[in-house]
């Protein structure tokens, strides 16, 4: 064989040892679908047969009014009172009715939650409290009033 055609062969071989390698390299990735995330802006929280999802806190500054974004569960037979507190804020009550799911908050019934300490952009500890699980503590975040959170801007 000619030093030439050794040549073109060993490149041609190198070549295709590197689209191999190269085709392979999914075998090595996870599936993204195999792992368990929250698609949403905020986290969630089960507390026995209440489910929170998507907490949030809408704010336009630190130190102010915010306002609670979320979807509550309520999966028992009998009306559950709720509580949310951030800081050393009055608690902002809320009943959700047995055997339901409804928002939070929607225009013209917020929970407002007083002095705010984060500002958009931070998180905030949300403190929930039921009667049948006490009290739990949610770290959420702080969204501007902007997008589709501006219906839910404190006033």
């Amino acid at each position: 064989m000619t030093t030439r055609a050794a040549s073109a062969l060993r490149a041609t071989a190198l070549a295709g040892a590197l689209l191999l390698g190269a085709a392979g390299c999914a075998v090595f990735s996870p599936v993204q679908t195999d792992y368990a995330y929250q698609p949403a802006d905020g986290p969630a929280l089960d507390t026995g047969d209440l489910k929170l999802r998507n907490l949030v806190v809408v704010a336009a500054e630190k130190g102010g009014d915010g306002i609670l974004v979320g979807q509550a569960v309520n999966g028992a037979a009998q009306a559950v009172q709720v509580s949310f507190s951030v800081g050393s804020d009055t608690p902002a009550n809320r009943t959700v009715p047995a055997s339901s799911g409804a928002a939070l908050s929607a225009p013209g019934s917020s929970v407002v939650l007083t002095a705010v300490p984060g500002g958009p952009g931070d998180v905030v500890d949300l403190t929930v409290t039921t009667p049948g699980s006490g009290q739990n503590v949610v770290t959420v975040p702080v969204l501007a009033p902007t997008g589709y959170y501006t219906q839910f801007a404190p006033s």
